[in-house]
């Protein structure tokens, strides 16, 4: 059973376990869909941004190129008339600088680079550009059109621009000169910053060289600095695949940060790229967030779910031990059903044994009388009267467990029960018997021919447990039970009684069984032995128990309540001698059998008195009522307590005495279902009188009652 359950609960965790388990690779496999989801929404972005990007870039360096083309063409017109009018010129170029405020300049220069023609052109801010790449491909080369440079520190604003430039021809179509124009970095950058794109995203402008021409956030370089350059692998693998636009994931080469790129070729004459990253930190903040929400729910579910298990197991020891103790009640309760049908077999049974037996006895009893000590059959009349005797004890043994078999509780003490009990079973036996109880052990109430007769029968099992011989070790010690002991007795003062024998222990398939009537592990067993002591024990308010391993021996325990004093032996009274003749005595038998009759008339005759008889208890109150009457009452009345079918000695005792209630009444019974023999006092008798008996019980009864006017009140 143990092992099932421990079997359950193995799969209770596992399956807890296996939930915990499915549960987490749910939420993983969301988690990780949410990461791929939350990474295709930013590269839609980041390209939906390219295209924004590409748009803007391409109108600001449109209208420039507008600016440009019409400078140009100013300028070629009036070389065309003859010459260059400066003023006019200036003019112009002053009106088209206007509709473009974000330009730090736009200017003309003549064939040597001296920049002539613009707003605050002046001889002292007049510097040569033919140092500049734009410029000399520009001169070289007719057919560039529009040229963006590198990014570079102007010579006049002293700050970080590309320059846009174009080609002004004399009318021959020989080189006259460049109309350009500058745009600082940093308004390039500002126009960036309208775009979110998260705290650790970036906006770029590259060359088609992979040169950086602006960046927001922007880069602070000072002047001098050299060029920076894009050196991701992944962009010049794009690059050179011939892609105009693309999406990848990188680490920055200039801030090493992880971010998704998009960039996109700005629609140009020369070639630019846009490029929009988003850093991964950033996109995936929520879905940070998620994944601890998501770790915070595991591990919530996963207290949950052990909670629960812990609370279930728990739940289902507790529902376990429920069951086991309601099993044990149920077995306790067919062990009391098994005993209380056994004492219904033994009550139905013993009022007709020990009656066979009173005949039987009393008869052998009164023929050893009629015959000379020296008599030959003096020897088989004895062995016959030993087994009737022995026959009487298996009849007692078995009324151990008749409801009528109440214990006749005196003061007593364990110890000369035990000891009384080692001396007859262990005698001539090879199994020692050692004995531990101290002196001043507390005092029992007990029956003590009952609880001998118990001792004897856990001793007799000792023994048998070990045929080749041992010590069987026995020990009493006092002990307070609390409430919920494990014996499940009231909370008291105990007596504790061990008995440990050496054996080869009892197989637990048969402990349960070990106490159940005629039960035996022995061939030769019937199986009442521990049962009787069980019986006898339970009945004294105690309890009997046993814990047994296979080849260690077996420990049988009782607990019986203790009086929580020591026991003080009194000392014996004074008994009327057995040589004293007693005076003849008139008394009247009162028995349902003829044969007690006849038995108990002739031995009460042979010892010398005037005996009447009857059948039943009426008849009996009707000769009592006629001789107190006639003035010669009975000095005794031996009535049997139970009558079937007419009244019995309890009832006629009642009427008798209340005719005379100085009447003297002895209950005879081998069996009652009434606790009668055990309280005969208490019910108006003087004396009882157990079946079966011999004539000499008979005549130590009438020497302890005294003579004919013993107990009578003198008139």
């Amino acid at each position: 059973m143990a092992k099932s359950v421990n079997v359950l609960k193995r799969h209770l965790f596992s399956g807890v376990l296996l939930l915990n388990l499915v549960v987490a690779g749910m939420i993983t496999f969301a988690v990780l869909q949410s990461r791929e989801a939350y990474r295709n929404r930013t590269e839609i972005a980041t390209q939906n941004l390219a295209k924004v990007l590409d748009a803007n870039i391409s109108g600001v360096f449109s209208k420039i190129d507008v600016a440009l083309l019409a400078v140009c063409d100013e300028y070629e017109r009036e070389l065309k008339t003859g010459g260059v009018a400066p003023k006019e010129l200036n003019g112009f170029i002053v009106r088209q600088h206007k509709r473009l405020p974000e330009l730090v300049a736009l200017r003309a220069t003549d064939p040597s680079g001296m920049a002539l023609y613009g707003p605050e052109v002046t001889p002292a801010t007049t510097k040569s550009l033919a140092h500049r790449d734009y410029f000399s491909s520009q001169r070289d080369n007719p057919a560039l059109g529009l040229v963006i440079s590198k990014p570079l520190v102007g010579g006049i604003s002293g700050k970080w621009m590309v320059v846009l430039s174009r080609r002004v021809n004399f009318p021959d179509g020989s080189f006259a000169g460049l109309v350009y124009a500058g745009i600082t970095l940093d308004y390039l950058s500002q126009s960036f910053a309208t775009v979110n794109v998260g705290k650790q995203g970036l906006l770029a402008l590259v060359a088609a060289d992979r040169t950086l021409l602006a960046r927001y956030p922007k880069l602070n370089r000072p002047p001098g600095a050299p060029e920076v350059k894009i050196t991701s692998p992944q962009f010049q693998a794009l690059l050179a695949a011939g892609r105009d636009s693309a999406t990848y994931s990188a680490k920055s080469s200039i801030d090493g940060r992880d971010r998704i790129y998009s960039f996109r070729k700005v629609s140009l004459s020369q070639p630019l790229y846009v490029f929009v990253a988003l850093a991964t930190s950033d996109y995936l903040a929520n879905w940070y967030k998620e994944v601890y929400h998501g770790a915070f729910f595991m591990l919530i579910f996963l207290t949950i779910t052990i909670a629960l298990a812990m609370i279930f197991s728990r739940q289902w020891d507790r529902s376990k031990k429920a069951e086991q103790a309601l099993k044990a009640l149920e077995d306790e309760r067919l062990k009391m059903e098994k005993l209380e049908s056994l004492g219904v077999l033994a009550g139905g049974i013993a009022h007709d044994f020990n009656n066979i037996l009173t005949a039987i006895l009393g008869n052998i009893s009164f023929a050893k009388l009629q015959m000379a000590p020296e008599h030959g059959s003096q020897p088989l009349l004895e062995a016959a009267e030993k087994a009737a005797l022995r026959a009487g004890d298996l009849a007692k043994q078995l009324l151990t467990f008749a409801r009528g078999g109440a214990p006749v509780r005196e003061v007593t003490s364990v110890a000369p029960l035990v000891d009384e009990a080692v001396s007859l079973t262990l005698s001539g036996s090879n199994v020692k018997g050692i004995v531990d109880i101290p002196h001043g052990l507390s005092a029992v109430q007990a029956d003590a021919g009952q609880m001998c007769q118990a001792f004897s029968n856990i001793i007799i099992n000792a023994a048998q447990a070990m045929p080749e011989g041992g010590v069987l070790n026995i020990a009493a010690r006092e002990l307070f039970l609390d409430a919920g002991n494990p014996v499940k007795l009231p909370p008291g003062p105990y007596v504790r009684i061990d008995f440990r024998d050496h054996g080869a222990g009892i197989p637990e398939d048969s402990l349960k069984k070990i106490f159940d009537p005629f039960f035996s592990t022995k061939p030769k067993g019937r199986g009442l032995g521990l049962a009787s002591a069980y019986s006898i024990v339970t009945r004294h308010g105690g309890s009997l128990s046993v814990d047994s391993r296979v080849g260690e021996g077996s420990t049988f325990t009782i607990h019986l309540p203790s009086l929580g004093r020591a026991f003080l032996p009194q000392e014996p009274e004074a008994t009327v001698s057995r040589r004293e003749v007693l005076a003849p005595l008139s008394i009247l038998v009162m028995d349902d059998e003829d044969v007690i009759r006849q038995l108990a008339e002739g031995m009460l005759q042979h010892l010398g008195h005037q005996v009447r008889t009857c059948a039943d208890g009426a008849e009996a109150v009707s000769l009592y009522r006629r001789a107190l009457q006639d003035g010669t009452p009975f000095s005794l009345v031996l009535a049997d307590l139970t009558i079937p079918g007419g009244m019995g000695g309890r009832d006629a005792a009642q009427q008798i005495l209340a005719l005379d209630p100085q009447a003297r009444l002895v209950v005879m019974s081998g069996y009652s279902n009434d606790p009668v023999m055990a309280s005969f006092r208490e019910y108006g008798f003087v004396e009882a009188l157990c079946k079966p008996f011999g004539v000499e019980a008979l005549a130590a009864l009438l020497e302890s009652l005294g003579g004919p006017d013993a107990g009578r009140a003198k008139p």
